[in-house]
């Protein structure tokens, strides 16, 4: 899908993603800030709170209404963390212009709705509706309490956390009860405004789009709105490969449970995160991306040492996890082998065939982007903040040119960070 960008205004840019492959249009506004302990629970409540109601639409009912009367279109809104950034979503999806019975401009309906809900809030006393505040507050701090009851992903992000700790990656993506309770209607409502002033802002539409409609709509929408945000893009692209203690540490800890999670966590070295990217793509299917990986194969089918087990990178860190969920008893012996299988990776064990899969199964799953436009856009976005190559077929020319010297490369750049232990 070719991608077409356009400077709305200071630290604003517009993609263009057109395409005939789909008969829907899907646009997705990002505010991008630094992750930070003081607003990534602030950032985590906002998207809930804005969701609620703006001055015309005041209530989720009316903007239910208003999304049916858009031949059923969906509203969406979220916070996530992508590297040391924190980063707020609101989706929207409508069927394109010409499937209407009047062949209407419903996308521009669509930008009205967002630019209703995202910059026309309800506001009370300057300040955001506090019904609204404390009953989101409410609901954030149940999905905060909540990552607790999926043992696999707390797992995983406990393990994030004590890697991490004090810096900023560490951080949970919806943030702390203790600090939720804090936030006023008021303090969120100022956050808010300044974030509008100072956040990057991203809006990717993608479908059978008249670009420049958008484009002026867009332009309009911004020409009304005063920033005072600084473009330095060296200071803003908050992608490093962490200089982490070369000395490991191991974390335990303790809950009711009847199966064992483990996980280790590695840190690459690396001063090219987007260049890394692609042997260890290649590297992290090759141990435990795939079906027919090391660690299936090894641990889980031959020696039955894991009930689930995978690897996965997380290219805007240069980090890679290997996760386990194992009986309570087979912890040491669970780590000796999958620290073989890593420890053979290193020193070239690793056939032709591997490699030739795990090509396979990655070149594959990037080809699927095109059947999905949430896919399409999730993968612009996070490649948007690697500075990395957006065109697919670009991407998977490289995996397929990926050695095993490139493999060799990045799996004796690796270094053990922390294995933590989930145990009763």
């Amino acid at each position: 899908m070719e991608k077409k960008n356009v400077f709305i205004g200071n630290g604003i840019m517009l993609h263009l993603m057109p395409t005939d492959r789909f008969k829907t249009n899907y646009i997705v506004f990002t505010l991008k800030t630094k992750l930070t302990r003081e607003n990534v629970t602030k950032n985590a409540l906002l998207p809930l709170v804005l969701r609620r109601g703006s001055k015309n639409y005041p209530t989720m009912h009316d903007i239910a209404i208003k999304l049916e009367d858009m031949y059923g279109a969906s509203f969406d809104a979220n916070a996530d963390k992508i590297g040391d950034y924190s980063v707020i979503q609101f989706l929207m999806d409508t069927i394109s212009d010409e499937y209407t019975l009047d062949n209407s401009f419903i996308t521009s309906e669509a930008i009205d709705l967002f630019n209703d809900i995202l910059f026309n809030p309800l506001i009370e006393n300057n300040a955001f509706k506090e019904e609204y505040v404390e009953q989101e507050k409410e609901t954030l701090k149940e999905v905060i309490n909540s990552r607790i009851n999926d043992k696999a992903s707390y797992a995983l992000s406990r393990t994030v956390e004590e890697m991490y700790k004090d810096r900023p990656y560490g951080l949970y993506k919806y943030g702390y009860v203790e600090d939720l309770e804090k936030i006023s209607a008021k303090e969120l409502y100022d956050h808010y405004l300044n974030l509008l002033k100072t956040a990057e802002i991203d809006i990717y539409c993608s479908g059978k789009i008249n670009e420049p409609a958008i484009a002026e709509r867009y332009n309009i929408i911004f020409g009304k709105i005063n920033r005072n945000y600084i473009d330095d893009r060296e200071e803003k692209k908050y992608l490093i490969s962490e200089s982490l203690d070369d000395n490991s540490k191991d974390v335990f800890e303790n809950q009711k449970v009847t199966q064992g999670k483990i996980v280790l966590g590695y840190n690459l070295k690396s001063e090219n995160l987007k260049d890394d990217f692609y042997k260890m793509t290649v590297y992290s299917a090759i141990l435990g991306g795939t079906a027919s990986s090391k660690l299936f194969c090894n641990v889980r089918e031959k020696k039955s040492l894991a009930y689930t087990i995978s690897s996965q990178y997380i290219k805007h860190k240069g980090a890679m996890f290997v996760a386990a969920g194992i009986e309570l008893e087979n912890f040491e012996i669970a780590k000796e082998s999958i620290l073989k299988e890593i420890n053979d990776m290193k020193i070239g064990e690793i056939t032709d065939e591997e490699i030739h899969d795990a090509k396979v199964n990655l070149i594959t799953r990037f080809k699927s982007f095109n059947d999905s436009q949430p896919a399409l856009i999730g993968w612009a976005v996070g490649q948007e903040i690697l500075d990395g190559d957006m065109d697919l077929d670009v991407v998977i020319n490289k995996i397929d040119a990926i050695t095993k010297e490139d493999v060799l490369d990045v799996a004796n750049r690796l270094n053990l960070a922390i294995t933590y232990y989930l145990k009763s």
